[in-house]
């Protein structure tokens, strides 16, 4: 199966929130290569700087470590990527990085790991696993 990791989920992960176990299981079936695990390098960072932001500097770097061993593959903002994140932006109220997770879903035929509900009305076009 392959999985789109958004900030939120590996968030929920880091800090031990309710149903960080979830989140859990399947970064295991990853390293186990039972699934495809996929990130946007946007939300990569703002996994970062949410990280230090709510944290330290020191707990941000550590959380792209943690990623980077997980083996989820961190896609590239390509301009196509880019304008295709753009325009759900356009059309639906959710944040800029929230649309790229969406649309690298969207284009790899991936299910979407998250628990954010601004998420909801993309729900007819991707695949969500809600945490």
């Amino acid at each position: 199966m392959k999985l789109v990791f958004d900030t939120y989920a590996l968030m929920t992960y880091l800090r031990r929130e309710p149903n960080y176990q979830v989140v859990r299981s399947l970064l295991i079936d990853t390293l186990q290569q039972q699934h495809e695990a996929y990130m946007s390098v946007i939300n990569y960072g703002e996994l970062f700087y949410m990280r230090w932001r709510k944290g330290s500097q020191s707990e941000a770097e550590s959380a792209l470590k943690f990623v980077r061993r997980t083996g989820i593959h961190i896609e590239p903002a390509t301009t196509a990527r880019v304008i295709r994140a753009a325009r759900v932006k356009a059309t639906i109220s959710l944040s800029y990085a929230d649309a790229f997770a969406a649309t690298l879903a969207e284009e790899i035929g991936a299910t979407l790991v998250t628990g954010d509900l601004e998420y909801k009305p993309l729900e007819p076009r991707i695949n969500i696993l809600w945490l």
